[in-house]
C-alpha cells in the first residue's frame, strides 16, 4: 500500500473500493485536500462513479462552493437514484443557496428511500421552519426523535418551533430534554429562559439565563434578556448591569439600549442626563451620559 500522504500513486496500487475507503478516511479525519485528490483521481479513471461524485460534492459544499456541490451530487443521483445520502446532501447544498423548496423535496426523497434517516428528518424540519411551515417542522423533528430520542439539538430545535407556535409548555419540555442530554448548549438555556419569561415564570427565566451566561459569557442576547427579566421583576440595579454588559459586547444592540433606558428611567436617572432618540415608529434608542 502506498504512503497515504501521497495520493498521486493511489490509482496505480489500490482497487477502486480501497481508494474510496482511503478517501473517506482522509475526509473523516478532516484532511480535505488529500480526500479531494483521491476522489478526483478516481473520477479520472471512473468518471461515472456515484460515490466519488457524491463525496467530492460534499467536499465542495464544505468549502462553500455549493453550486459545484449541487452539480456533482446531482450527477451522482442521476447515476444512482436510490442514493439516500446524496439526496440529503444535495438538500443541504440547495438550502445553503437559499433554494429551500428544492432542498425540502430532496430531504423528503431521502426519507422515502431510507425512512430511519435521522439527519434527513432533522434537516427537513429545519428547512420547513425556515419557511415558516412550523407544524410540518414539528412533525419532522418528532420523526427524527422517534429514531434517536436523545438527539439534543433536535429537541432544542423542536422547542424553538413549538415556541413560535405559542405552545410554550411543550417547548419547555423539549428544551429541558435537550439540556438534560447536553448541558453545555448555551442557546438552549437562553431559549428556555425566554419561554419561562413569556409564561411569567420569571425566577426560572433568570436561572436559565444565568446558566446560558455561565457557558457563554459573551452572549449579548442572553445578557439583554436577563436584564429585561430583572427589569420586570423590579431588580433595577441588576437589570442595568446586564443591559450594559450586553452593550459592551454589542454596542449597536438596539433592544439593549431600549431596556437600559427603561431601567434607568425607573430608577429616576432621567434627571441626570438620559437622552433618547426616536429610531422609528415605537422604537426609541436610549443613551445615558454619566
Amino acid at each position: 500500500m502506498p504512503n497515504s500522504t501521497d495520493p498521486s500513486s493511489v490509482q496505480q496500487t489500490l482497487t477502486l473500493q480501497q481508494a474510496l475507503d482511503l478517501g473517506r478516511q482522509h475526509h473523516n479525519a478532516g484532511h480535505l485536500s488529500e480526500a479531494e485528490n483521491i476522489y478526483q483521481q478516481i473520477l479520472e479513471t471512473a468518471p461515472n462513479n456515484p460515490d466519488a461524485l457524491h463525496l467530492l460534492g460534499v467536499i465542495f459544499h464544505q468549502g462553500g462552493e455549493n453550486d459545484r456541490a449541487v452539480n456533482l451530487i446531482s450527477k451522482a443521483i442521476d447515476l444512482k437514484p436510490d442514493f439516500a445520502e446524496a439526496h440529503c446532501n444535495l438538500g443541504i447544498s440547495l438550502r445553503e443557496l437559499g433554494r429551500l423548496d428544492e432542498a425540502i423535496a430532496y430531504y423528503h426523497k431521502a426519507t422515502q428511500i431510507k425512512p430511519d434517516y435521522i439527519e434527513a428528518h432533522a434537516y427537513l424540519g429545519a428547512a420547513q421552519k425556515e419557511l415558516g411551515r412550523l407544524e410540518e417542522a414539528v412533525t419532522s423533528y418528532h420523526k427524527a426523535l422517534e429514531f434517536k430520542p436523545n438527539y439534543a439539538e433536535v429537541h432544542s430545535n423542536l422547542g424553538n418551533a413549538l415556541k413560535e407556535l405559542g405552545r410554550l409548555e411543550e417547548a419547555i419540555v423539549h428544551y429541558h430534554k435537550s439540556v438534560g442530554i447536553k448541558p453545555y448548549l448555551a442557546e438552549t438555556h437562553a431559549n428556555l429562559g425566554n419561554a419561562f419569561k413569556e409564561l411569567g415564570r420569571l425566577d426560572e427565566a433568570v436561572a436559565s439565563f444565568h446558566k446560558a451566561l455561565a457557558i457563554k459569557p459573551d452572549y449579548a442576547k442572553a445578557h439583554n434578556n436577563l436584564g429585561l427579566t430583572l427589569l420586570i421583576l423590579g431588580r433595577l440595579d441588576e437589570a442595568v448591569n446586564f443591559c450594559r454588559k450586553a452593550l459592551a459586547i454589542k454596542p449597536d444592540y438596539a433592544d439593549a439600549h431600549y431596556n437600559l433606558g427603561r431601567a434607568l428611567l425607573k430608577m429616576g436617572h432621567h434627571k441626570k442626563g438620559l437622552k433618547y432618540t426616536r429610531k422609528g415608529e415605537g422604537v426609541i434608542e436610549f443613551k445615558y451620559d454619566e
